[in-house]
């Protein structure tokens, strides 16, 4: 009988035994799902991590293609154009076509143009068409004064400031636009162009001095900031002074009567209209 006791103990202890195992086994298994799970979910947030720095990288090298932090003092020829400083700084060439070049190169790195040094094309009686690379921000005062066969330029979309009277005197110039990047025009940049139309963007702040002078043959603007933008003007010389076939000023609707009885913009009082409809959209 004891033995009988004694196996039966026996066996309740090793069935007990097993099952604390199983239960041991059955822990681990699941300690190691949780564990793999984890490492996966680690691995998919680190994968996705990588691709946003990636797509950000890209994002950052199409916006600002080549480097713009040139201070190597060092002049750099392409073509018909030097560089230094990543400005364009001289031009001898002789076709009627110029295509800026994007960049330049300097012991293996690309440099991009963001600027247009003062005279670069003044006088050049031999371009008439002009085509900037986009990470242009400036043009100097008389960087193209007096092109008088430039018949067609397009601008940096990035381009902020055209400096004074930059296209004076390009008397076949007659059409241009102007991106929404620029925030100020120059005294006497267009004067006495052959444009025949001008829409200032809303991110144009400023009209200098004489800006639009002599333009003989110009009949609409279009003036889009939601504010009353800036001018100046003396007895001779005004934004839009000796515009003889000028017709309308087109500006927000809301603004239409400050413009009239604004000090400086009275004068036009008669050609502000508010920009609206089918034909001044």
């Amino acid at each position: 009988m004891l033995n009988n006791q004694y196996n039966s103990f026996n066996l309740k202890t090793t069935k007990k035994q097993e099952e604390q195992q199983e239960n041991k086994q059955t822990g681990t298994s699941s300690e190691k799902t949780k564990t793999k799970s984890t490492t996966s979910w680690v691995q998919v947030f680190a994968i996705a991590m990588c691709g946003v720095l990636f797509l950000f990288a890209l994002c950052s090298r199409i916006l600002y293609e080549f480097r713009t932090d040139d201070h190597s003092n060092t002049e750099v020829v392409v073509g018909a154009c030097t560089f230094k400083n990543n400005v364009l700084i001289k031009y001898d060439g002789s076709d009627p076509i110029v295509d800026i070049p994007i960049c330049y190169e300097i012991d293996g790195e690309q440099y991009g143009i963001t600027e247009i040094k003062e005279r670069v094309f003044y006088g050049n009686s031999v371009v008439e068409e002009i085509n900037m690379p986009h990470q242009i921000t400036r043009v100097g005062i008389f960087a193209f004064r007096e092109c008088r066969n430039l018949k067609k330029i397009t601008l940096s979309n990035k381009i902020e400031e055209l400096g004074d009277s930059c296209f004076w005197n390009c008397i076949s110039l007659a059409e241009i636009h102007l991106p929404t990047s620029l925030k100020e025009i120059e005294p006497y940049a267009f004067w006495n162009t052959a444009i025949t139309e001008i829409d200032i963007p809303a991110s144009v702040t400023r009209i200098g001095l004489g800006a639009f002078n002599r333009c003989s043959k110009l009949e609409d603007v279009y003036i889009r900031s939601e504010k009353v933008v800036s001018t100046s003007f003396t007895s001779v010389y005004q934004a839009f002074s000796n515009c003889p076939n000028l017709q309308h000023i087109y500006v927000p609707a809301e603004l239409v009567e400050e413009y009239k009885t604004h000090e400086l913009w009275s004068r036009y009082a008669d050609k502000f209209t508010a920009i609206g409809g089918v034909q001044n959209a």
